[in-house]
């Protein structure tokens, strides 16, 4: 899988990317750490669901400039079906960086990187 370097004002790091149907399908499920960037086509609505993990993410929604416009925190799915959430943000967004650790980027950081 390839990767890029993230940048925003206050770090920067590697990420793995996201750009095929089944590395977006699979992301960081059955992983223990790491940090992936999903790269969209077209601006989306597409939910995350947290079914073959067993830690937190921490989920950061960027739209077509790169910028943050919603970042969550998502919990794995327990055998209790009331755990069972799907994550979005309230608009739609193209890139998607899921990272096992919290990150020090912010709502409206614009971030940089190569896609």
């Amino acid at each position: 899988m390839r990767k890029t370097e993230v940048k925003s004002d206050r770090e920067k790091f590697d990420v793995e990317v996201a750009e095929s149907f089944i590395s977006k399908s699979w992301g960081l499920s059955l992983r223990s750490s790491g940090r992936m960037l999903f790269v969209f086509n077209r601006n989306t609505g597409a939910k995350v669901d947290m079914m073959l993990l067993s830690k937190p993410l921490h989920l950061y929604f960027l739209d077509s400039e790169k910028k943050v416009i919603e970042k969550q925190k998502a919990e794995p799915w327990k055998f209790d079906p009331r755990t069972w959430k799907l994550y979005s943000p309230e608009n739609k967004y193209r890139y998607l960086l899921e990272s096992f650790e919290r990150l020090e980027i912010g709502e409206g950081d614009k971030l940089e990187f190569e896609v």
